[in-house]
């Protein structure tokens, strides 16, 4: 499974690092990414024009009360969204050229009880051009 990293210090073993920062964007709205990291919402934009991401899904870790730590939930983010990818571009992650990047609640989100995690995908180099769904091979 390919990821970006956010620099997000919790890690999992795989190496998987989730996004920090929450995404209010819903499945098929394309985005660019922020300048800054310190940004609090992500405006939608055409994904008839070129774009960083776009979202292909949205669902949320069914998990315990306490916070399991960062690398933990963007492991459990990271291979949920795996899990959906095919469902929405229309052929396995390895074979599409696309790197998923989940996006995953922090400490501070889980404990107010926000679980939610927004998949997106980008390509490695380069913008999208278009939407990735139904795709299968968007990024050759």
């Amino acid at each position: 499974m390919a990821t970006a990293c956010s620099g997000d210090d919790g890690g999992g073993p795989s190496g998987l690092s989730a996004e920090p920062f929450r995404l209010d964007l819903e499945v098929g709205e394309c985005f660019d990414r922020p300048a800054s990291p310190d940004v609090e919402s992500v405006p939608a934009v055409p994904c008839r024009r070129p774009h960083d991401l776009e979202v292909i899904a949205v669902f949320s870790l069914e998990e315990g009360d306490d916070y399991p730590g960062a690398g933990v939930v963007a492991d459990r983010a990271g291979a949920g969204c795996e899990e959906r990818f095919a469902g929405y571009v229309g052929v396995d992650q390895d074979s599409s050229g696309l790197l998923i990047v989940p996006y995953a609640p922090d400490r501070l989100a889980w404990e107010v009880g926000d679980r939610r995690v927004t998949c997106a995908v980008s390509l490695a180099e380069g913008r999208l051009d278009g939407t990735v769904e139904g795709s299968e091979n968007p990024g050759s």
